[in-house]
């Protein structure tokens, strides 16, 4: 597995891409520094490949979340992958 984020430092939004090496089940979820979920951004099945997906810096109720450090964290294949993202809105 693996996962990046690009850009990083981002506004107003980031794109999550990830590997898998083969077919299988996947969640990956956007979770702030304390550990609480934010919002689940895929949880399907997916074919093996690379793969994407956009985080607008919203949570699950579609409200813009603050400036800071969130973690995505892909599960798959029974591995589990973690990149730090860093959002940085305008004044």
């Amino acid at each position: 597995l693996a996962v990046t984020a690009h850009p990083n430092p981002f506004n107003p939004s980031t794109t999550i891409t990830f590997a898998l090496p083969q077919d299988g089940r996947v969640a990956l979820e956007v979770y702030d520094v304390r550990g609480s979920l934010v919002r689940s951004l895929v949880d399907a099945d997916l074919p093996r490949g690379s793969h994407e997906a956009l985080w607008d810096g919203r949570d699950a109720s579609g409200r813009a979340v603050a400036s800071g450090n969130y973690f995505a964290r892909l599960e798959a294949g029974g591995g589990v992958e973690t990149v730090r993202m860093s959002l940085a809105r305008g004044g």
